[in-house]
C-alpha cells in the first residue's frame, strides 16, 4: 500500500486571517486511472483510522492520498480578496514611485 500526504491548505508559516475549519480527504487511486474519494474527515487521526481499516483489505499496488483543505465562508473570501487587492495596489504604487526615482 502506498500513501502520499499533501497539504493544499496554507502552511503553518503563513499568517492566517481567519479561524478556518480544516478537513482531510482520503482518496483511492486505481491503476486504471479512476479515483474514488473514500471520506472527508475533521481530523488527521480520523483519516488515519479509515486508512488503517483499508490497510487490512488493500491489494498490492493500491494507492491512497490524504489531502488537507481549509473551508472558508463567503465573508472570509471577500475579506481576503479585499486584503489581497489592497496589498497589490500598495505594491504597485511603491513600484511606480521607484520607477519615477530612476
Amino acid at each position: 500500500m502506498q500513501s502520499l500526504v499533501t497539504n493544499n491548505a496554507s502552511s503553518k508559516s503563513t499568517t492566517h486571517l481567519f479561524n478556518t475549519m480544516t478537513v482531510f480527504t482520503l482518496t483511492n487511486y486505481c491503476g486504471c486511472g479512476s479515483t474514488t474519494i473514500l471520506g472527508v474527515f475533521d481530523t488527521m487521526e480520523a483519516t488515519i483510522e479509515r486508512l488503517r481499516v483499508l490497510a487490512a483489505m488493500t491489494e498490492p499496488g493500491e494507492e491512497y492520498r490524504i489531502e488537507c483543505f481549509e473551508v472558508r465562508t463567503f465573508d472570509e473570501e471577500v475579506e481576503n480578496t479585499e486584503h489581497v487587492l489592497r496589498s497589490r495596489a500598495e505594491w504597485k504604487a511603491k513600484q511606480a514611485k521607484m520607477e519615477e526615482l530612476d
